[in-house]
């Protein structure tokens, strides 16, 4: 297991751009699937599938490019401005920290009879997952990443049901290849029904997010809109990022303060709104996941693979739980995960039921 997570870490210039070419070939399958079914070749549609994706991303990036470069160059002054709008909460922790310089003074009195010490050499290195933060940052990690994932993806939605049909073959016996069969289309139809399902759902929230941002006035309402799209894809941590970066910008280019914290409440009710209640009602119980679990997948892919690995977290953590559902040793580990008990564990489980209280028989004689 530890050689498992050593590999993924250290290849991650490699298993990075994989795991994303694996994980959007479920999310466009179903649409070559359905070109298939009007005699469109499969890589006839492959091609046009991944055109019509590159076209929409190129679009969304050319949108929201300008904006957000914009609002990175500004950051120093917005980082100033905010250290200026709340120097009162500042000035309340210079306060502790004169108050702990006070105590750290009078125990040093106390050993004044001590020896001095030889001052120990400190070295500052960067911690190792802030280098995975910006694993995109370089010009060679770019185009490394696009050029595998992109071919990878190409070749999985032209031919990846062909490797799957010889893979089946290969095994030795009915058993193995009907549960190798099972395991592969759960996996497939519930991780595509679910990624395509939530994309359609942070569309929406993205849309609305931009309009509420475009109402209360903030600069650059599609970028807000975008952001509340993409970071939706991480549950949880997600909005608590999206909710901090408005606070910031809102802060920065509205008077008086207490304005910044109506634009970012409003941006925390939409995301617990779509949060609350319209996800759950469209995916359903089946698609629910632990909250425990998915924070913890969330830190653990990240710090394995930066961004990506946060991004990617979530849908490789479905992909696990899907996959233990359909073999019976590995069905704890699934429960854990998420999936739902089975029929015959359920059943077995003694329902609660309330006392009965006699309240007595109107014809019962006094």
């Amino acid at each position: 297991m530890m050689l498992v997570i050593y590999a993924l870490y250290f290849a991650r210039s490699l298993t990075v751009p994989i795991a994303t070419g694996i994980v959007l070939y479920l999310v466009l399958r179903p649409a070559v699937r359905y070109g298939h079914r009007y005699g469109i070749p499969s890589s006839l549609g492959a091609a046009g599938v991944m055109a019509a994706f590159l076209i929409l991303l190129g679009l969304g990036t050319f949108f929201v490019m300008e904006p957000a470069k914009e609002t990175a160059l500004q950051t120093p002054m917005y980082l100033e401005t905010v250290k200026e709008k709340l120097s009162f909460i500042t000035a309340r922790l210079k306060e502790v920290g004169k108050a702990t310089e006070r105590i750290a003074e009078t125990t040093e009195a106390e050993d004044v009879g001590s020896l001095e010490e030889s001052p120990v050499p400190v070295e500052i290195k960067q911690p190792a997952w802030a280098g995975n933060l910006t694993y995109l940052s370089g010009t060679g990690n770019v185009v490394t990443f696009f050029t595998i994932s992109g071919v990878l993806l190409y070749f999985l939605l032209a031919h990846g049901d062909d490797l799957l049909l010889r893979i089946m073959k290969s095994l030795p016996d009915f058993t193995s290849r009907r549960r190798f069969l099972e395991v592969v289309q759960n996996v497939q139809e519930g991780l595509s029904s679910y990624l395509a399902q939530v994309t359609v759902i942070n569309l929406g929230l993205g849309i609305a997010v931009g309009m509420a941002m475009w109402m209360l006035g903030m600069p650059s309402p599609m970028l807000w809109g975008a952001m509340a799209f993409a970071f939706n894809f991480i549950p949880i941590v997600g909005a608590i990022a999206g909710a901090a970066i408005v606070f910031v910008v809102a802060l920065v280019n509205f008077e008086p303060t207490y304005y910044a914290f109506i634009v970012t409440a409003t941006f925390l009710l939409l995301t617990s709104v779509e949060g609350q209640f319209i996800t759950p009602s469209i995916l359903g119980r089946s698609m629910s996941m632990n909250p425990v679990m998915v924070f913890l997948s969330i830190s653990v892919w990240g710090w394995m693979w930066g961004m990506m690995g946060v991004f990617l977290s979530v849908p490789l953590l479905i992909a696990a739980r899907m996959a233990c559902e359909r073999y019976e040793g590995l069905a704890p580990l699934g429960m854990i995960l998420g999936a739902d008990l089975p029929k015959e564990v359920a059943s077995s489980v003694p329902a609660t039921k309330a006392p009965k209280i006699d309240t007595g028989s109107p014809d019962r004689p006094g």
